[in-house]
């Protein structure tokens, strides 16, 4: 029993680094760059599906940790340090929610979300509303103002929480592992919506605690431009990682079942 669980961590630990390799590669690739500081945003958001089917949390964490610093010191790399080093937070949760939702944790995966939603929304820094507030147009757009009342600058991860508490989550895991192409596809789209929006509303609460009055001036630009960057992240994923684990439905299922196996050992 513990040659066959020795085997099993020396699989995950292999599998652990191949998985952190392919996520350096979007992780170098230049998506947009920030508003109102120095950095860029990646595409490292459209291979997370593929980490958290195969990983579990703690290993996709630390998958998400190590491919971001690999990428931060490639030369000519988008994946640069940001925030103290600290953005490496926004995949690791974003590689988290997806695993335990893969893995059937649906409450832990909510709870994880709306405690990062209420993190962003208790800060100082950030802004719930935004609409009437919005910068001046340039000449001769300047007429032009959005209608009020305010509009929430949090909608579209809302829409992401109405996703995640919906039915559309429930067994994924047997989505991942037997679907076929369209419900592999549509199980993919669902898990890269959510975890891109976890990820971003992370990279919104470092952006709001280390650059105060930078980011009060910029959520009604971030708000108008937000939606676009998730919806190409998330369009990236279903194309890259749907045939990637339609190709290893054999290796997903030998990987699930152990942990099956080892979770009703621990029960």
């Amino acid at each position: 029993m513990q040659l066959r669980r020795n085997r099993f961590n020396t699989r995950m630990v292999t599998l652990t680094a191949s998985l952190t390799a392919l996520y350096v590669i979007p992780r170098t690739i230049l998506l947009d760059r920030l508003i109102g500081v120095s950095g860029s945003i990646t595409f490292s958001g459209i291979i997370t599906p593929v980490l958290g089917v195969f990983l579990a949390p703690s290993y996709g964490i630390f998958a998400v940790f190590l491919g971001t610093m690999i990428a931060a010191f490639i030369p000519g790399s988008a994946g640069t340090l940001k925030f103290g080093g600290l953005d490496f937070l926004g995949g690791a949760l974003n590689v988290a929610l997806i695993s335990l939702l893969v893995r059937g944790r649906r409450t832990e995966a909510t709870f994880l979300y709306v405690a990062t939603l209420g993190l962003f929304v208790i800060n100082p820094n950030t802004e719930i509303f935004v609409g009437s507030n919005f910068p001046s147009l340039p000449i001769p757009f300047q007429w032009l103002r959005l209608p009020s009342p305010p509009i929430p600058y949090l909608w579209f991860h809302l829409v992401a929480l109405g996703v995640l508490v919906s039915p559309l989550t429930r067994n994924l895991r047997d989505s991942f592992t037997f679907g076929g192409r369209r419900s592999l596809a549509r199980s993919v789209l669902v898990v890269a919506f959510i975890g891109t929006m976890i990820e971003h509303v992370t990279g919104g609460i470092l952006y709001a605690s280390l650059f105060g009055s930078v980011a009060l001036r910029s959520w009604p630009f971030i708000f108008l431009i937000y939606p676009f960057e998730r919806a190409v992240l998330v369009l990236g994923a279903v194309l890259v990682c749907t045939p990637l684990l339609l190709a290893s439905r054999d290796l997903i299922a030998k990987f699930h079942l152990r942990e099956v196996k080892q979770d009703s050992r621990l029960t």
